[in-house]
C-alpha cells in the first residue's frame, strides 16, 4: 500500500510525494541481493522511520564488511533519490546488526561458535556457549555455577540441544 505525505508549497498550495514503504525496501534490498557478490547476504531487519530515516541492517554466515555495506548503501541512496522517496536530508543507514541486537536466523550463528550466548526459550533463560550447530539444533554448553571460582570450574557441564524454531530470543553476550 502506498503511504504519501504533504510538503508545503509557498505560500497556500501543497503538493503530494510519494513514501517509501518497508516493503519496497524489502524488494529493493533482495534486488541487490541477487547479484553474485552479495548474493551470500541476508536481511536481518529494517527501521524505517517516515520519511527522515532509514536503517538498515544485513547480515551473512561469515559477517559483512564495510564495502558490502557501502555498495547495498549506494544503491539505496541511488533508488530513494531517483523516486523522492524520503525527505531531502534523510538519514540512511545500513550495518551489520551489531552484538547488541539478537540474532534472528540460523545462518547467523556459525560465524559465533565457541562464543557466550543469552538464550531465551519458551521453558527458560539460560546463559550458555554455542558448540556446535546440527541441521536446525544449536548446541549449548551450559557450566552449573558454583558459590566461589574453583567450584565454578569444577561444575558440571550440562549440554543443551535446542531446535532454532523453539528460541524467543539469542543474543551473543560480549566480556571484557
Amino acid at each position: 500500500m502506498r503511504r504519501f505525505r504533504r510538503e508545503p508549497v509557498f505560500p497556500f498550495f501543497s503538493y503530494i510525494t510519494e513514501m517509501i514503504t518497508e516493503q519496497e525496501v524489502r524488494q529493493l534490498v533482495a534486488e541487490k541481493f541477487s547479484e553474485e557478490n552479495l548474493s551470500h547476504c541476508l536481511l536481518v531487519d529494517i527501521e524505517l522511520k517516515g520519511t527522515k530515516a532509514l536503517k538498515v541492517f544485513i547480515d551473512s554466515k561469515e559477517g559483512v564488511s564495510f564495502g558490502e555495506c557501502k555498495k547495498l548503501s549506494r544503491f539505496l541512496e541511488e533508488k530513494i533519490e531517483a523516486g523522492s522517496l524520503m525527505d531531502k536530508n534523510y538519514l540512511l543507514e545500513v550495518s551489520s546488526p551489531g552484538v547488541d541486537r539478537p540474532l534472528k536466523f540460523l545462518e547467523q550463528y556459525p560465524k559465533h561458535k565457541g562464543r557466550l550466548f543469552e538464550v531465551e526459550t519458551q521453558e527458560e533463560t539460560f546463559t550458555a556457549v554455542l558448540k556446535e550447530i546440527e541441521d536446525k539444533n544449536l548446541i549449548f554448553e551450559k557450566k552449573e555455577s558454583g558459590k566461589n571460582k574453583k567450584k565454578a570450574n569444577k561444575a558440571a557441564k550440562e549440554i543443551k540441544e535446542i531446535n532454532f524454531e523453539s528460541i524467543r530470543s539469542a543474543k551473543v553476550l560480549v566480556s571484557f
